[in-house]
């Protein structure tokens, strides 16, 4: 018989370069955070796209986005859990 099938979607995570240097911070759902950069004016949102590790923004539905309390204040998600 064959493997059995997994019917769990792969979930990828990204953070911003603070978390390695121990920021406080939490995930977002990555579609949200890409909505958050798209109300940004272009060089606001590439200066944060640029803070976090890349990924397709079709991507975004199966990608979690972990962001230090500073950079979701930026894009305006600290209040949204």
């Amino acid at each position: 018989m064959g493997q059995p099938l997994i019917n769990e979607e792969a979930v990828h995570e990204r953070e911003c370069i603070h978390r390695r240097k121990g920021a406080q911070g939490q995930f977002y759902q990555g579609d949200s955070y890409v909505r958050a950069l798209q109300r940004l004016r272009n060089e606001a949102a590439m200066k944060m796209a640029s803070k976090v590790g890349a990924f397709f923004w079709s991507d975004a539905p199966h990608v979690r986005v972990w962001l230090c309390r500073e950079c979701a204040s930026e894009v305006k998600l600290q209040d949204q859990s």
